[in-house]
């Protein structure tokens, strides 16, 4: 017991010297002194002056909060990151989202990201996370606001549900399309119709669907739109010829939850 207590002292009292022996590192050298600095991948040219850095002091002493709050100034920086690399670097980056979606741009045609209150976000160069559903039929204005459909707001959040329950079904939605005012036409991977959704119900119309057809295994296979607005109910819409659509309704009341 005796031997085991010195062990565990010498052991301690050598945790205490190696992190006296930090502290007085950091403190009375210089090998951590800032001596670069790099905004969004750019090497930043005197730094004290143009972003307020303190180019003699320690890299892990700078001020960051003041330095991310006068970027944040700026019209187009939403958010500002700053990682540390030792020994002497500090990298800055703006305006680094993870989208939770998707949107086209019905105009310009310009693809930028979502986050989760519906507001546009750039999609960084290196950025490859692309199996997110693409909202389009609507317009994107400035970045870090809300597009001009409402619409986007109420659906945006609804995704991010469907993404943490099923992500499988999330990443099979290739398009929702807004481009009519009064519904919401969803693509989905592999099916050759197209659905036919509200926009403030998108998830429960969509997951109690699949819910159905995975259950009933009902034949649509020959529909072009699956209309699913309607409670207990199922509307089919089937080409005739090239001129007009035959309409069918699955009542789905008595045979399953939809």
């Amino acid at each position: 017991m005796k031997l085991f207590s010195t062990r565990l002292r010498l052991t301690l009292l050598a945790i205490v010297l190696c992190g006296a022996g930090l502290v007085c590192v950091v403190e009375f050298t210089q090998w951590q002194t800032l001596e670069a600095v790099t905004l969004d991948g750019e090497p930043v040219p005197n730094p004290d002056r143009k972003l307020g850095f303190n180019t003699g002091a320690s890299v892990v002493k700078q001020p960051m909060e003041s330095v991310a709050q006068l970027l944040l100034l700026r019209e187009q920086t939403a958010k500002v990151d700053m990682e540390i690399e030792l020994p002497a670097t500090l990298h800055v980056r703006t305006n680094r989202f993870s989208p939770v979606g998707l949107v086209l741009d019905r105009v310009t045609g310009r693809l930028v990201g979502l986050n989760h209150d519906g507001r546009t976000v750039p999609l960084r160069d290196d950025f490859e996370d692309w199996e997110h559903p693409i909202i389009t039929g609507v317009g994107v204005g400035r970045i870090f606001e809300r597009c001009d459909d409402p619409r986007v707001a109420l659906i945006v959040p609804q995704l991010q549900e469907l993404a943490d329950d099923n992500l499988l079904l999330y990443r099979l939605i290739e398009e929702i399309d807004l481009s009519t005012p009064g519904y919401a036409t969803v693509s989905v991977s592999g099916l050759p119709y197209h659905l036919k959704v509200t926009a403030d119900n998108l998830l429960d119309q969509v997951s109690s669907f699949f819910e159905f057809m995975e259950q009933y295994r009902t034949p649509i296979d020959t529909s072009v739109l699956v209309d699913l607005r309607f409670s207990h109910l199922i509307v089919q819409e089937r080409p005739v010829d090239s001129t007009e659509s035959k309409k069918k309704k699955i009542d789905t009341s008595n045979i399953g939850a939809f």
